[in-house]
């Protein structure tokens, strides 16, 4: 394997540092032209305008690529129409005709990923456009540049589709239930009504200084605030605790089907805790309800709705201390549906959710492939298995 030969990336590319517009004559209110700062480039768009005098060399246009100099180094092609360069953010400015410009956008995050990582920081971190120059890039010659940019966008279109059907298949599941049940204006005209209250078997949130329970033994988790999120536990973020053999422990511990509410900080998130999730108990921001006259993934999802979120913020008591009680949440008005089309409801729910999380794996499988293939084509070895041509 011959690596191909590299150059310092300032010797084929110019880049234009912003420049430090006076904050005095920043406004959201439309004025003058939108502003790009750091928190603006991988959005792609600026909702803060600039209203002062201005040099037109610090113009940007969509398509150009952007650079965030502090903090985390990301690179991000522009779509916010015309706008103008703040300090601490970059523009490519020009590229040489020894360098595709598709090879070079294909090439630098993982450039800026590395220098990140290896930059030490009191408070943020800082990227110089020296540091930018000194990069070193590989040249192989034009046309394999392009071909190996060619290849990487078309991986990268297959990861960009896969991404946008499993961000769709999570929006159905909302889409079903108002389909199904009405949206904020009628679902509870459409059906009965109660309150949460009288369903409930049991209520109850979890104890305070569980701390010292803490254990790195995975047997036993403990749930906490940022584990519920969209009907659904999160568990890329766990906990593990050993728990006493106490009353108070076993009043904590969650069952298959319980859903779980926020009752604190960041109201109304709710989960549904799974079969098979095991031994489980939860902290003092969370809340259990037990409720089996109801579908749980019904009530979780109406509970996560426009209307059951406005039933918890109207019931938010921020003013005297943070969050619901238990009154509070006993009553929630919530509608009673037939329970054969709450069921059905969860079937469809729980096949959304099967493509979804089938659509994550793929997506992690092609995130791989575009992590290999791009290691190989920097370092050369990109089509090391071709035949030699004769």
């Amino acid at each position: 394997m011959t690596l191909p030969a590299t150059a310092r990336l300032g010797e084929h590319v110019s880049f234009l540092s912003g420049f430090a517009f006076k904050s005095a004559f920043f406004n959201t209110e439309g004025e003058g032209l939108p502003i790009v700062r750091i928190r603006d480039v991988k959005a792609g768009r600026s909702d803060t305008y600039y209203s002062g005098e201005y040099d037109p060399k610090f113009i940007v246009s969509d398509g150009d690529y952007l650079i965030g100099m502090d903090g985390e180094f990301s690179l991000a092609r522009w779509r916010g129409g015309k706008a103008l360069l703040n300090q601490r953010v970059c523009k490519v400015e020009s590229v040489s005709d020894r360098l595709d410009a598709g090879y070079l956008v294909r090439f630098l995050p993982s450039a800026l990923k590395a220098i990140e990582d290896a930059t030490p920081f009191v408070t943020v971190k800082h990227l110089s456009v020296k540091a930018l120059r000194d990069i070193e890039i590989p040249l192989p010659p034009l046309a394999e540049q392009r071909r190996i940019a060619a290849v990487l966008d078309q991986v990268d279109a297959l990861r960009a589709r896969r991404r946008q059907a499993a961000a769709l298949l999570a929006d159905l599941a909302g889409s079903v239930f108002l389909d199904m049940f009405g949206g904020p204006s009628d679902i509870l005209e459409n059906w009965p009504t109660r309150p949460l209250g009288d369903a409930l078997d049991f209520l109850t949130s979890g104890s305070r200084g569980w701390a010292k329970y803490y254990t790195d033994d995975p047997r036993v988790l403990f749930l906490r605030i940022q584990n519920v999120r969209g009907g659904e536990l999160l568990l890329d973020d766990i906990a593990y605790v050993t728990p006493p053999q106490t009353k108070e422990a076993e009043r904590t511990r969650v069952r298959a089907g319980d859903v779980l509410l926020s009752i604190t900080a960041d109201l109304g998130r709710v989960a549904v805790v799974p079969e098979e999730l095991g031994d489980a108990h939860i902290n003092q921001h969370l809340a259990i309800l037990r409720a089996p006259s109801l579908n749980p993934n019904f009530l979780a999802e109406y509970i996560s709705s426009p209307a059951g979120q406005r039933q918890i913020l109207g019931r938010n008591r921020q003013a005297v201390k943070a969050g619901l009680n238990f009154d509070d949440v006993r009553s929630l008005r919530i509608p009673v549906p037939p329970r054969d089309m709450q069921d059905t409801f969860d079937r469809r729910l729980r096949e959304t959710r099967r493509t979804r999380d089938a659509h994550h794996v793929h997506l992690a499988r092609l995130d791989e492939l575009f992590a290999s293939l791009q290691q190989r084509a920097f370092t050369g070895q990109l089509w090391e298995h071709e035949p030699a041509q004769p």
